[in-house]
């Protein structure tokens, strides 16, 4: 047993004497485990955040799609009342424009009764109702 402890001190003198001679390496290997296990704690923490900012993200791009697609019904819907629009406008405007040329018809024919004995007067009643030149022969 005591050989046992004689060679123990004798290793441990020996290592005590390799660490004194070489510390520099024990020094940075130490620094450089405190350092991962440092920085590996941290990453968990880094990950976590680059996580709520991603969900974050994805909610901001369902929030701005569902925005943009209820802006597209909304114009759709725009554009289709609107060509309903001009189409009732178009339709008026060809009846409005029938019922003008049915009411100039009708003036032609009362100007042309009343006025058919003296068809040079005719002529100037028609070029100041409706711009029609009249030319004295």
């Amino acid at each position: 047993m005591i050989e046992f402890w004689l060679v123990a001190k004798m290793w441990a003198s020996k290592t005590w004497a390799f660490i004194k001679k070489h510390w520099q390496i024990f020094v940075g290997t130490f620094y450089a485990i405190a350092v991962w296990v440092y920085f590996k704690a941290q990453t968990d923490k880094v990950k976590e955040v680059l996580k709520v900012k991603e969900d974050t993200h994805q909610k901001e791009l369902d929030v701005l799609n569902g925005s943009h697609a209820e802006e597209i019904t909304l114009r759709d819907a725009a554009l289709a009342k609107y060509h309903q629009i001009i189409t009732q406008i178009e339709k008026d405007y060809e009846n409005k424009k029938e019922e003008l040329s049915d009411k100039k018809r009708e003036e032609v024919k009362q100007l042309v009764a009343e006025n058919s004995e003296d068809p040079s007067n005719l002529s100037k009643l028609l070029a100041e109702r409706f711009g029609i030149t009249h030319m004295e022969e």
